[in-house]
């Protein structure tokens, strides 16, 4: 039952999910309105490819992506 789960959890990103539902919402503008605000704040970067990654982590153990941050 656990090796079924770990399995699934590979085909789930929830990474990957969060971010095509926020690319739905707000019609393909979800990354360019997160930059700006970042900008506006002060920051460097939104943040939005790292926690893609980490999320995608959090549900397969195995997945593996390098982000290189400028």
């Amino acid at each position: 039952m656990r090796k079924a789960l770990k399995c699934i959890g590979c085909f789930i990103r929830l990474g990957s999910i969060l971010e095509h539902l926020i690319g739905l919402i707000t019609l393909g503008w979800g990354k360019t309105v997160a930059y700006k605000v970042a900008r506006l704040l002060g920051y460097s970067s939104c943040g939005c490819d790292q926690r893609r990654v980490w999320l995608n982590q959090l549900t397969c153990k195995s997945y593996s992506e390098t982000i290189s941050i400028l």
